[in-house]
């Protein structure tokens, strides 16, 4: 779609996201693209890799023609079972006569496909493949495609033990947030799959299975579903990970020892500080991290505690407990001022204080309300500037609890930063359930006492909404005053993650490990 290049297909119909139609190809095509997918197996196999896997899922090309309501053919490649598949079958022919006997051949389904279990059975008898990975979405259901934090770990466990049920001697393999551990080990034992797949789980943590052998399991460095990966991939961003900030970018980023040790006092122990502490013990450099509450954590200890984000915590947790692993001096319930940051003789100083809410008057921040600020009794307006977790996840909490919310999203599409991740499925239906109202196309014009005004974006239509609470998720600056005032005194002082510019908290991690990279 991107280079404008045509869409094929097995019938006409409209193009996939709206655009132009689908190409019905024709049985000459059809052969055209089984001689080029084994041109290109045969090519890759020069590389010296093991094998090839086929995708024929989440409405790719050749798993379209699997369809009744996609494959209208009535030629050799539509029409019953056995013809609907046929392309299939010869894709898998001609690849495994390119690659030879002894190269490893798989293919990946998706448990929606129609009559999945009868496929499993065919392509293991039709075609000499070593085995099968089973997905579990399609583009209807993209949230099960790569499953977000909304999604319970492991889904894709009972659909493929579906497979496993009837496949004779194919190797099945299990995908879907099998983020952990212990759930693929499970899965193993009880033999509901044959092998796992964990792409997240390991560009999160690339060490995770040499941390298993070494009995460290708890030094992984967990995928929390926060699906930065999809949503980079999706807008043609190279790819990146909430957790790991090497991911993608393992050459550039690379740990490198220090060449000159020195003290790095680092001030604020949310996920940037924590970070850049991390990243700067790890480097060789002698840390001291100062918390001015009572524990580590930061703004994310308190959005983990709305529903079904708790799974947040490992961004943390993960983070505090290498600290410990590598020595950093943590003191907590230190309000550090400068003359408190200079006593402590640092060479760097690097400032994590975050950021502070400058929500509209006659609001209150969500940050506030997060942090413990009681809130009048009734109905709730809740303005969301961002389309994140820290709107939609109080107005589920409130809404559980009782109260008539109304999420407005002021100029911006319902839970947009949300749809980028492949989660608004999930979160859309909670949020209903939950009975929760959310506008959409409005922008706010005004804030008053216990009122919002709002227009419509295409009609132009001025309204007044009335309730006792009117909370705000958004605009935040930077807390960084201690970092000019350090500057100053001539400290080597750094600004970290949203001290130096309010963004998300992937991009506070990338900002702390980045910084503990430069000093």
């Amino acid at each position: 779609l991107a280079s404008g290049g045509e869409q094929w297909g097995p019938s006409d119909a409209p193009g996939y996201l709206g655009v132009g139609r689908i190409h019905a190809m024709t049985a000459a095509e059809i052969s055209l693209i089984t001689e080029r997918f084994a041109d290109a197996a045969r090519t890759v196999m020069l590389s010296g890799t093991d094998g090839i896997e086929c995708m024929f899922s989440y409405d790719t090309l050749i798993d379209a023609f699997f369809y009744d309501n996609r494959n209208l053919r009535t030629d050799e490649y539509g029409g019953s079972f056995e013809n609907r598949t046929r392309f299939a079958v010869e894709l898998l022919h001609a690849v495994r006569e390119a690659i030879g006997p002894d190269p490893i051949l798989g293919v990946t389904v998706s448990v929606r496909t129609p009559n999945f279990e009868r496929l499993v059975q065919y392509l293991e008898t039709e075609c000499d493949i070593d085995y099968m990975g089973v997905g579990n979405g399609d583009y209807q259901h993209t949230e099960l495609i790569i499953p977000p934090l909304d999604i319970a770990p492991g889904i894709g466990i009972p659909n493929a033990a579906r497979a496993k049920a009837v496949a004779k001697s194919l190797k099945i393999l299990a995908e879907g947030k099998i983020n952990r551990p212990e759930l693929g080990e499970q899965a193993l034992v009880e033999g509901t799959c044959d092998l796992v797949g964990m792409t997240r789980a390991l560009m999160a943590d690339p060490d995770l299975v040499n941390k298993l052998e070494r009995g460290e399991r708890d030094r992984i460095r967990m995928c929390v579903g926060q699906n930065v990966c999809i949503a980079r991939r999706m807008r043609k961003f190279p790819i990146a990970c909430a957790q790991n900030p090497t991911s993608g970018m393992e050459a550039e980023r690379a740990a490198q020892p220090t060449a000159n040790p020195g003290h790095v006092v680092v001030v604020g122990g949310g996920v940037a500080g924590l970070e850049a502490a991390r990243h700067a013990a790890e480097r060789g450099h002698r840390v001291t991290l100062l918390e001015a509450r009572d524990g580590l954590g930061g703004q994310i200890t308190r959005t983990a505690t709305l529903p079904v984000l708790s799974s947040l915590n490992d961004l943390w947790q993960w983070r505090a407990n290498e600290l410990d692993v590598l020595g950093v001096e943590v003191q907590l319930g230190v309000m550090a001022d400068a003359d408190t940051i200079v006593a402590l003789q640092p060479d760097f100083v690097l400032v994590a204080t975050g950021a502070l809410p400058a929500s509209p008057e006659h609001t209150i921040a969500i940050d506030d309300w997060l942090d413990g600020t009681p809130i009048p009794d009734g109905n709730v307006l809740l303005v969301d500037e961002e389309g994140s977790r820290k709107g939609c996840g109080p107005a589920e909490a409130l809404a559980l609890a009782g109260r008539h919310v109304t999420l407005i999203p002021d100029g911006i599409a319902p839970l947009q930063e949300i749809a980028e991740n492949h989660a608004e499925r999930p979160v859309f239906k909670r949020l209903h359930e939950a009975g929760v109202m959310i506008l959409s196309d409005v922008i706010v014009q005004s804030i008053a006492p216990g009122a919002v005004t709002i227009v419509g974006r295409y009609d132009g239509v001025e309204r007044t909404l009335k309730a006792p609470v009117v909370l705000h998720a958004g605009r935040h600056i930077a807390n960084d005053t201690l970092c000019l005032e350090l500057t100053e005194r001539g400290i080597d002082a750094r600004p970290v993650g949203d001290a130096r510019s309010p963004r998300r908290w992937e991009d506070a991690i990338h900002d702390g490990y980045l910084t503990g990279a430069a000093i």
